[in-house]
C-alpha cells in the first residue's frame, strides 16, 4: 500500500513536470514565432544644416553721362542749339564806333587796341555795360601797316614781355588778350610762348583769333595749361564781303548762319566782328531773336577752358 502510494505520487510529479515543460515550450514558441516584433524607437531627427544668408549684392549705380555742353549753356527750352559769344575787335578808334556799340546790350566782349586814342573810354564802356574787356594785342602779320608796339619775330623775349605788359597797362581792367593780325607772329612758337608767359603770370586768358591756319597759339596755350579758346567764325571778313553778290549784308547773313550751325553741332561758337556800322546794325537786329530761337548769348569768358 505504501509502495503503491509512492508510485502514485511519483506519477503525479512526473505529470506536473511534463505539464510545466509543455507550458515553457509553448511560451517559448509564442515568444519566438507568434509575438509581433517590437517597433523600433523613432529615429532621432537630424538637425537641418545651417545655411548662411547670402550677402546682398549692391545695385550698381549708373555712371553720370558726360555732356559736351556745360549745363549753364543749355537753353531753357531744351532745344540744344548751343551758345554764341560775340567779340568785337579793333575797338578804341575815334571813328564813332563807341557810340554805335552803346546801342548793343546783353553779353558781349570788346577787344581794345592798346594804342587807340579812345582805349580808356572803351574800357570804361565795357565796365559800364558789364562786357568782357580784352586787349587786342598787335602782332606782326603778312602785311602792314602795323600798329604802334606791334610784336614781331625780330623782337627778343624781353622786348615781347615788355610790350605785352605795356598793352595791358593801356587797357585797365582787361581780363584777357587776343591777337590783332599776327599771321606771322602767331606761327612762331618762341614769340607765342613769350606772349603767353605774361598772360599766364597775370592770371588772364587768351583768345586765339586764328588769323592764319599756321597759328600755333591754341596748341601752345593748351600745352602751358593756360585758359584759352580759339575763334570759330569771322562775322565780317572783308574778302567775304567783297566776294558776296549782295555785299556786306549777304556776307553777314552767311557768316552768322555758319556760327549758328557751329553752335548747334559743337555746343558753342566764338564769333569775331568789327565795329563797322553795317556789323553793329546787323547784330542789333539779330541779338533779340537769338533767345527766341533757343540760342544762348554768353560772354566769351564763360566758354574759356
Amino acid at each position: 500500500m505504501t509502495a503503491a502510494r509512492r508510485r502514485g505520487g511519483c506519477g503525479r510529479s512526473l505529470a506536473l513536470l511534463a505539464g510545466l515543460a509543455l507550458l515553457f515550450a509553448l511560451a517559448f514558441l509564442w515568444l519566438r514565432y507568434v509575438r509581433p516584433p517590437a517597433s523600433p524607437p523613432p529615429p532621432t531627427p537630424t538637425p537641418a544644416p545651417t545655411v548662411a544668408a547670402p550677402t546682398p549684392v549692391p545695385t550698381p549705380t549708373a555712371a553720370p553721362r558726360p555732356t559736351t555742353v556745360p549745363p549753364d549753356f543749355e537753353p531753357a527750352a531744351g532745344t540744344g542749339r548751343g551758345a554764341i559769344a560775340v567779340v568785337i575787335d579793333d575797338v578804341g578808334n575815334a571813328d564813332g564806333s563807341l557810340a554805335r556799340l552803346e546801342r548793343l546790350s546783353g553779353p558781349l566782349a570788346i577787344a581794345v587796341l592798346p594804342g587807340a586814342p579812345q582805349a580808356r573810354e572803351a574800357a570804361a564802356l565795357a565796365k559800364r555795360k558789364g562786357w568782357d574787356l580784352l586787349v587786342h594785342l598787335p602782332m606782326a602779320g603778312s602785311r602792314g601797316p602795323y600798329e604802334p608796339g606791334t610784336i614781331s619775330t625780330d623782337d627778343d623775349d624781353a622786348t615781347i614781355v615788355r610790350r605785352v605788359e605795356e598793352a595791358l597797362a593801356a587797357v585797365p581792367g582787361a581780363i584777357g588778350l587776343n591777337n590783332h593780325q599776327g599771321s606771322v607772329a602767331t606761327a612762331d612758337r618762341r614769340v607765342v610762348r613769350a606772349v603767353l608767359s605774361v598772360v599766364r603770370a597775370k592770371g588772364l586768358f587768351f583768345l586765339d583769333s586764328r588769323t592764319s591756319a599756321a597759328s600755333v597759339a591754341t596748341e601752345e596755350a593748351r600745352a602751358l595749361g593756360l585758359a584759352m579758346i580759339p575763334r570759330d567764325v569771322f562775322l565780317d571778313d572783308a574778302r567775304a564781303e567783297a566776294a558776296a553778290i549782295g555785299g556786306a549784308p549777304e556776307a553777314l547773313e552767311t557768316a552768322f548762319a555758319r556760327a549758328l550751325s557751329t553752335a548747334a553741332t559743337k555746343g558753342h561758337a566764338v564769333v569775331i566782328g568789327h565795329p563797322h556800322a553795317a556789323t553793329v546794325d546787323f547784330l542789333a537786329l539779330r541779338f533779340p531773336a537769338l533767345a527766341k530761337s533757343g540760342v544762348l548769348r554768353v560772354r566769351v569768358s564763360e566758354l574759356v577752358d
